[in-house]
């Protein structure tokens, strides 16, 4: 979470999102890079052994064709 975010008290959800996803032993879906070291969506699935891909990934998983 950004400090910007915490200061002006937006909601996020990316903590849960991640939460929900470990608990249903389900896969996050994210555009966000992983970056080693920095408290990216990623990184944190990976540190939490969560499963984690992007939308192309999502799309080959499923074996969605167009």
């Amino acid at each position: 979470m950004s400090e910007k975010a915490r200061l002006q008290e937006k909601p996020v959800a990316d903590p849960f999102i991640i939460a929900a996803a470990k608990i249903k032993d389900g896969c996050v879906i994210t555009e966000e890079a992983l970056k080693p070291n920095a408290p990216k969506i990623p990184t944190v699935c990976q540190q939490l052994s969560i499963d984690c891909t992007n939308v192309q990934g999502l799309m080959e998983r499923e074996g969605w064709q167009f």
